[in-house]
């Protein structure tokens, strides 16, 4: 059984480093997303994708929960579970008069949960963490030259990913407690061109990052209660940044390192609720995440701390069987963290999804149609419809359940 194990974590390993960097590949075409660390990924499209970005309180049988470390300890102790989640979006971006869309697919979740000891979960992984893309074109008339033009070119790409390991110690039968250890890291892009010249400046970044998870689980056999916390301080990310200038009408060439403002990851506090009978769950999520420690090089842009509330249900049909198809709905508001001219932006999203047994497997798909709301009318909007493919499979060790 123990080369199992090991065959079995290689084999993981393999499928992993390969995927990384596309992971990190850019899946937006919004132009705020020059902005800060990215567009930040909602949600890592797992088992319950339908519900929304949710589960900090929801511990269940193949459900690989990355949102609290510590709601990882209802998996099947007799298997290595794996977990695949693919992801396609179609987005509109409108600016006044102006109008543009932007079709992207990705790989968005990549992990494997098993017991390693009696009280004792792991969960590894990998998922994007935010995405920068971008191209926005100008022209401007040269002054005291009517009919004359200067074009620009303003461009980015790329993203940033994180590698975690989730461990979950089982106190009791009901308490459980949970850390993430993990780094986040991804290189981003970013080109400025007029006319013949070009200034790039390319900044690798990479952050160590840490999560601790609470969930308790309460109630009697015909309803049952969760409640689940989770906590994430703010840590340093560096650079290592690259500027380089070329102009293709002369030979003046430049590369050198450059310095850049310091980037840190924001402090995340997070609270849910999950109530359950035969047929239904009702959960509930709030998140609160501080980047306060944050300064911005643009005067046209601050940081915005944001305020997340999640709210969805599953109905289970067929709740006296061990495997059983499952509906969910959920919807959910938020702020951006960026905040532009001093105009706050917010997203409503609503979602729908059903996970299908396939033998020792879930089949899951999600819906999610996201709004950008915002109160002026000088700010870009963004209409989003995604779906999320997640297929859930399990590796059995041993015929019967470790005792």
């Amino acid at each position: 059984m123990k080369h199992n194990h090991i065959r079995m974590t290689l084999w993981l390993f393999a499928c992993l480093l390969p995927h990384l960097n596309l992971l990190a590949q850019n899946t937006t075409n919004l132009p705020t997303s020059m902005y800060g660390v990215g567009e930040l990924c909602s949600a890592d499209g797992g088992r319950y994708a339908g519900l929304g970005n949710i589960g900090i309180a929801l511990n269940r049988p193949g459900f690989q929960n990355t949102l609290n470390p510590a709601a990882i300890t209802a998996m099947d102790t007799a298997c290595f579970t794996f977990n695949i989640g693919l992801s396609a979006s179609y987005a509109r971006y409108s600016f006044l008069s102006d109008h543009s869309s932007n079709l992207t697919g990705n790989p968005n979740r990549l992990s494997l949960g098993f017991r390693v000891l009696p009280r004792w979960y792991a969960l590894i992984g990998a998922a994007p963490y935010s995405s920068v893309g971008y191209l926005i074109q100008t022209e401007e008339e040269v002054e005291g030259m009517p009919g004359e033009y200067l074009y620009s070119t303003f461009e980015g790409t790329g993203g940033l990913y994180r590698c975690y390991v989730t461990n979950a110690f089982a106190l009791t039968r009901h308490l459980s407690i949970g850390i993430n250890l993990g780094m986040i890291l991804g290189t981003v892009t970013q080109s400025e061109t007029q006319e013949n010249a070009t200034v790039s400046y390319e900044s690798s970044k990479r952050a160590f990052y840490t999560d601790f998870g609470l969930h308790y689980r309460f109630g009697g056999p015909g309803r049952s209660w969760e409640v689940g916390a989770v906590f994430a301080p703010s840590l340093k990310i560096g650079h290592d940044n690259r500027l380089t200038y070329s102009n293709s009408s002369t030979s003046e060439d430049m590369d050198k390192s450059y310095h850049s403002r310091t980037q840190y990851l924001p402090m995340h506090i997070g609270a849910g609720l999950t109530t359950s009978s035969e047929h239904w769950t009702v959960t509930m999520d709030y998140n609160y995440v501080d980047w306060s420690r944050n300064t911005s090089a643009y005067t046209s842009m601050k940081y915005e701390n944001q305020h997340k509330l999640n709210v969805g249900t599953i109905y289970l049909t067929e709740p006296r069987k061990p495997r059983s198809t499952e509906l969910m709905a959920g919807i959910g508001i938020s702020n951006s963290y960026i905040n532009l001219k001093g105009g706050k932006m917010y997203y409503l999203e609503g979602n729908i999804g059903v996970s299908f047994p396939v033998r020792y497997s879930f089949l899951s798909l999600g819906a999610t149609w996201r709004q950008q709301v915002n109160l002026r009318d000088n700010l870009m909007q963004e209409s989003r419809f995604s779906l999320n493919l997640n297929l859930t499979f399990e590796e059995r060790i041993i015929r019967t359940k470790i005792k």
